[in-house]
């Protein structure tokens, strides 16, 4: 028998972090392939998630906006797409050290397979910490690549060719990384908010969960299983904030 306090638990480092769908789907696969953990929430600093990284019961992170850089220094060691990228999302644990991946990249150019998407050409918009891992996984692809921005940060030359956000027109497969909606015929939106997940936001969770799932685990569902459940709960939450949305508009 598990207690509770011997339960194996996964963190997620990132602010904010109230529409995070990451707690419920991960749980739920996890359950499905027989993995029994906890997966939380955490909001502290550096200092105390290096902490939480180091115990017995912690087995592996997720991280998100706005650590993934910092994070790199939390690492014993880093994965060739954590260093291409330049930040990690996800950690697990190998022969006691504390291991920094990047599935980011990965995660979106697996569900653009699937679309079918074309990938001879792709601007991406905005130059942040997750637009530098999708142009890295998009240049594994032979993809060429402008990335807009308002300021040139230095790492775009590695990957492609950088472009002021002004000039941006919609020409070609675009991924938008921007905190705000771009309309466009060819835009792929990955960022998301309650009550609001696009499909495509969706499905790079999926993946990128489901890569995260494969260092964490032994055993995992298949990533087909993983995008429905993923599927499901960004439905629930979506019901949830309408739901509650018709409840405030009908207070008296």
């Amino acid at each position: 028998m598990i207690l509770p306090n011997q339960t194996k638990v996964i963190y997620i480092w990132g602010n904010p972090l109230d529409f995070s769908l990451s707690p419920f789907f991960q749980e739920h696969c996890a359950i499905l392939a027989g993995n029994r953990i906890l997966y939380k929430i955490f909001r502290g600093s550096a200092e105390e998630f290096k902490l939480l990284l180091k115990s017995e019961r912690c087995i592996g992170a997720n991280v998100t906006i706005p650590h993934k850089i910092n994070a790199l220094s939390l690492c014993d060691e880093l994965s060739e797409k954590a260093k291409k990228a330049g930040s990690v999302n996800t950690i697990f644990k190998a022969k006691g050290k504390i291991i920094g991946d990047n599935t980011d990249g990965a995660g979106l150019g697996k569900w653009l397979k699937i679309k079918g998407a074309d990938f001879e050409r792709c601007e991406i918009l905005g130059n942040g910490g997750s637009a530098r891992s999708i142009a890295a996984a998009l240049a594994e692809e032979k993809c060429r690549i402008t990335i807009f921005g308002r300021t040139e940060k230095g790492w775009e030359k590695n990957f492609g060719v950088f472009r002021n956000l002004s000039e941006w027109k919609d020409n070609t497969l675009t991924i938008s990384t921007l905190p705000f909606e771009v309309k466009g015929r060819n835009i792929v939106t990955i960022g998301y908010s309650s009550g609001n997940i696009p499909i495509d936001a969706t499905m790079m969770l999926a993946f990128q969960g489901w890569l995260g799932a494969q260092r964490w685990f032994k055993k995992t569902i298949s990533a087909e299983k993983f995008a429905e459940i993923t599927k499901l709960h960004a439905k629930a939450q979506s019901n949830r904030q309408l739901i509650l949305n018709l409840a405030n508009k009908n207070e008296i």
